[in-house]
């Protein structure tokens, strides 16, 4: 058990906010699947145009869009 403490404080929440999200460009659901290791598509909307960012810029995006926040 004492591993799992060591775990967080080597992964700091700065870290996992620089980690970039995949999100559909149609919709902003993060929702997004890989068909057959060669396509990305939305399993929300189906689109697949899809882009990455941070997940701040992300959520600026999801908020101007849906006029709240996620």
């Amino acid at each position: 058990m004492d591993n799992l403490n060591n775990t967080r404080e080597e992964h700091p929440k700065e870290y996992y906010d620089a980690v970039p999200v995949v999100y559909c460009k149609n919709c902003l659901s993060l929702k997004v699947m890989v068909l057959n290791d060669k396509v990305d598509y939305c399993d929300e909307c189906g689109c697949t145009d899809t882009d990455s960012t941070d997940i701040e810029s992300w959520r600026e995006m999801y908020k101007k869009k849906y006029g709240k926040p996620f």
